[in-house]
């Protein structure tokens, strides 16, 4: 009985493990023929010419030389009027914020004026300006226009005045720019 049981058990088993067909029937299948709405493309191969590369033609730039008896070209009046106008009040500027070396501050007028005569000695280019409020005197030169142009020369001074440093100041534009043009020139 024992086998039976065995026998039996092995074939349920078995049969409910197996793989079940599935039946094919023409409903379950989809043969349309779509040949009709498909889109159609033709590949036409492309054709590659020989291409020369186009000779390179030196052109000169032109260059426009005005005769003597054109006379300059003037956009309007009233641009000439505006350019006028700034220019008077550009020239009317005299000061601009800058620096100056400040080099002796003191409470003897000769030593104010020893600084301000080595000054003239030494840096003709450069304007030295005493100032007095009691009881001190203080010697500054220069109308530099940039730090670093009173820099260059505060280590040339230094030499003479250790104590000597740069400070902002009101400077005049036109001694700035004297100061900056000697600077320009080759020293022999």
């Amino acid at each position: 009985m024992l086998l039976l049981l065995f026998v039996a058990a092995g074939t349920w088993g078995t049969t409910s493990c197996a793989k079940k067909a599935v039946g094919s029937s023409t409903k379950d299948r989809y043969e349309d023929n779509l040949e009709s709405v498909r889109p159609r493309y033709t590949y036409v191969e492309p054709v590659i010419e020989a291409v020369e590369p186009p000779k390179e033609k030196k052109e000169e730039p032109v260059k426009y030389r005005p005769t003597k008896t054109e006379e300059p070209l003037y956009v309007t009046k009233r641009v000439e009027a505006v350019l006028d106008t700034m220019a008077r009040q550009n020239r009317a500027i005299r000061y601009i914020s800058g620096y100056r070396v400040q080099f002796y501050v003191g409470n003897t007028k000769q030593e104010a004026d020893a600084a301000k005569s080595y000054i003239y000695q030494i840096f003709p280019e450069l304007y030295p300006y005493v100032s007095y409020s009691s009881p001190t005197y203080r010697v500054k030169a220069g109308d530099f226009m940039y730090r670093a142009d009173a820099d260059d020369y505060l280590e040339q001074i230094r030499q003479q005045y250790p104590a000597a440093v740069v400070l902002p100041d009101r400077v005049e534009i036109k001694k700035g720019l004297q100061i900056r043009a000697s600077d320009d020139v080759p020293k022999y």
